[in-house]
């Protein structure tokens, strides 16, 4: 499961990317809300699972001993930050939110 938490965290960082640069080319030169919001549902969908992981830890083995918290919290720090960078793509384009 953290395997797909990464996996969706990564993705989704790269998809809000593309979008970003979507907005801020000539010939698109507003990011409209529905755009954006392609770039929401993974970072989310991260953020939920290493919540989940974080909140349900599973008992851990010998092979899983090796504090799985710490990478279900970077994951989540990405998708966060994923997130907060398309909130300011979306509010900070010059003809303001569309």
């Amino acid at each position: 499961m953290l395997a797909l938490t990464w996996i969706c965290a990564v993705l989704g960082a790269i998809v809000a990317y593309i979008i970003s640069l979507a907005g801020a080319m000539s010939t698109v030169p507003q990011l409209h809300w529905q755009d954006a919001l392609v770039a929401v549902p993974l970072p989310v969908v991260a953020a939920g699972l290493a919540g989940w992981r974080l909140l349900h830890p599973v008992f851990p083995t010998p092979a899983t001993a090796q504090r799985p918290w710490i990478s279900a919290t970077l994951a989540l720090g990405l998708a966060f930050f994923t997130l907060l960078f398309m909130a300011e793509c979306y509010f900070d384009q010059p003809g303001g939110p569309m």
